[in-house]
């Protein structure tokens, strides 16, 4: 179960995380968007970040990114519907 990443990425208020898209073709050649999020924490701590404004947020996501979406592909893979990624996926 692939995903592939093309979209931007947002800070989003409520998590206080960022949250990027990835797509999955299924056998079938249906197309789905599969919304994903690394946590505040994950790049807080990958970064040692104190209180990180949104930008920096943003930033420290760019810098790794393909960390990132290889840890969302993990999970989505694993069956999670909605991937998060955590401090551990980022070690």
């Amino acid at each position: 179960m692939a995903l592939t990443f093309d979209s931007i990425a947002v800070f989003d208020p409520a998590s206080q995380g960022v949250k990027f898209a990835g797509r999955h073709i299924d056998p079938a050649g249906t197309d789905r968007i599969v919304t994903c999020l690394v946590t505040g924490d994950a790049l807080r701590a990958r970064f040692r970040l104190e209180a990180p404004s949104p930008e920096q947020l943003l930033a420290a996501y760019s810098e790794i990114k393909n960390d990132i979406h290889r840890a969302a592909a993990r999970r989505f893979a694993a069956g999670e519907k909605r991937p998060s990624i955590s401090e551990q996926d980022l070690l």
